[in-house]
């Protein structure tokens, strides 16, 4: 399969003024890229002064009016929009989020600006996640509104992959904790070029069950015959044991940092899944997850994979992946797309060298 940016919508992210972006390593004089050279690239932050303004400086790497969707998640709690980040990707827009009880009048503001006409907003969960009055609100903005919910966490990621009916491949990750689903949502937004579809869903498991919606819609679907079912950390892997024989990919690592780095490594052009090497890279703390969630599904959109780090300082497995990534795109002249997301108490200043320094 092959992978590549929907639109070159990336380079808006060092250069709009709504941006917080802090360059912290640049191409090297004399050292212009070319095919099987690298050069070290600019490292770009993607952070405003809480979550939701976070989020909204993402979507920032959409034109006005560009945007087919947009995927409308609860600020304060991760368990619906685990399966989210393929769906923002897959129609064309971001991932924003709101409180729960009223929509964020910035986020109303921002959807007005990157929605194009005809397009849809995507409402995560029920009322109990996203109240009645934030879709009143979001519909008195003169869009369409759809609701995508289940009557659980793992009900509403089904209720999101049947949005996605092309899709060829599932990833499965613990609906019970949030940094194995982080960098699934990158992975499986990502494109495949044959179709011109996302290359897959993200499910739930339970910890290390498997609950029968997943298990019936992995069933129905029967990925392991149209591609792959990739279980990504410890405990999906326990969860989808004796799914798919062949055709089951485990990603696990012996923690978070070490199973993103998995799955980061997992695009490179020498893997089962892509033929051709990635030029972005995106990073985010290991350590909370609405920064990387709304990262995850740029990512995707971009034909990156999405890396965590711990707040201050880079593990070794993350470098080496990044390494490996800088590695892999040197034949087509290096990294040229380097964002962190979050702010200096997310990820510290220092580790933007060293992000740097690994890509070249």
């Amino acid at each position: 399969m092959r992978s590549r940016p929907r639109t070159p919508v990336l380079s808006a992210l060092t250069a709009s003024t709504c941006l917080l972006a802090v360059v912290t390593a640049a191409t090297p004089a004399g050292a212009a890229p070319g095919v099987g050279t690298k050069a070290a690239p600019a490292v770009n932050r993607v952070y405003g002064g809480d979550r939701i303004a976070t989020a909204i400086n993402a979507s920032a790497a959409f034109d006005d009016g560009e945007a087919g969707a947009v995927v409308l998640a609860r600020s304060d709690d991760f368990a619906d929009a685990l399966a989210a980040a393929p769906l923002a990707s897959d129609r064309g827009g971001p991932l924003l989020l709101t409180p729960r009880a009223g929509l964020s009048p910035a986020v109303g503001a921002e959807i007005r600006r990157v929605l194009r006409p005809g397009g849809t907003v995507y409402l995560l969960g029920g009322t109990g996640a996203l109240s009645a009055d934030v879709e009143r609100a979001v519909r008195d903005l003169g869009v369409a509104v759809e609701r995508v919910q289940g009557g659980n966490r793992y009900e509403t990621a089904v209720a999101v992959a049947r949005l996605m009916p092309g899709a060829a491949n599932a990833a499965v990750v613990t609906g019970l904790a949030f940094p194995d689903g982080l960098a699934a949502g990158a992975l499986m937004g990502m494109e495949d070029e044959r179709t011109d579809n996302t290359f897959g869903v993200v499910l739930l498991s339970a910890g290390p069950t498997l609950p029968a919606a997943t298990r019936d819609y992995l069933d129905t679907r029967d990925f392991a015959r149209t591609g792959y079912v990739v279980a990504v950390g410890g405990d999906a892997v326990r969860a989808t044991e004796g799914l798919a024989p062949g055709r089951l990919v485990a990603l696990a690592g012996a923690n978070r940092y070490e199973t993103s780095a998995k799955v980061a490594t997992a695009t490179l052009s020498s893997g089962d899944f892509f033929e051709t090497p990635g030029r972005a890279v995106g990073v985010a703390t290991g350590e909370d997850w609405p920064d990387a969630l709304a990262g995850a599904a740029l990512m995707g959109y971009a034909a990156g994979p999405l890396l965590i780090t711990r707040r201050t300082s880079l593990p070794t497995e993350t470098r080496d992946a990044l390494v490996a990534l800088g590695d892999d795109a040197a034949s087509v002249g290096g990294v040229t797309t380097a964002l962190v997301f979050g702010g200096p108490a997310a990820v510290s200043t220092d580790q933007d060298a060293a992000i740097s320094a690994a890509l070249g």
